[in-house]
């Protein structure tokens, strides 16, 4: 008799016990380094870091205006590190062709920090005056 592929051992004659069973472990995402991590500008939780700045069109930094007239200045990256995706995606006044948009909301105090896109390649727009940079606040 046999456990996932392991012969189960007899400490007794007529006694079974059941081999170990194995544990995989799964690898750790890589954060990159703290000193160049994005925080949410209001709570400081980490929510970007700059090795999964992400470049677009040869641009990873973009100025646009919503309908309304306002200006967003977002850094584009891979992923996030602690963000929420709120909302249906929708293409309309969507800045990046192709590209459905939903809201992206700090996971920590939940302030709307930028927005997320899903489409032929998935990415974050975070805004840039809603982060800033670790190394500014670390010591």
């Amino acid at each position: 008799m046999s456990v996932a592929g392991q012969p189960l051992l007899s400490a007794q004659p007529g006694a079974v016990q059941a081999a170990e069973p194995e544990i995989e472990t799964q690898p750790q995402l890589d954060e990159g380094d703290p000193a160049h991590d994005w925080l949410c500008a209001w709570c400081l939780n980490r929510v970007a870091n700059d090795k999964d700045r992400l470049s677009f069109g040869g641009k990873s930094e973009f100025s646009f205006r919503n309908p309304e007239g306002r200006r967003f200045h977002i850094i584009i990256f891979s992923r996030t590190l602690a963000c929420h995706d709120v909302g249906v995606p929708t293409y309309e006044y969507t800045w990046f062709p192709g590209h459905a948009w939903s809201y992206c909301l700090c996971g920590r105090c939940r302030m709307h920090l930028g927005w997320f896109y899903a489409g032929p390649t998935s990415f974050v727009g975070l805004i840039r005056d809603r982060i800033v940079r670790a190394s500014l606040i670390r010591n």
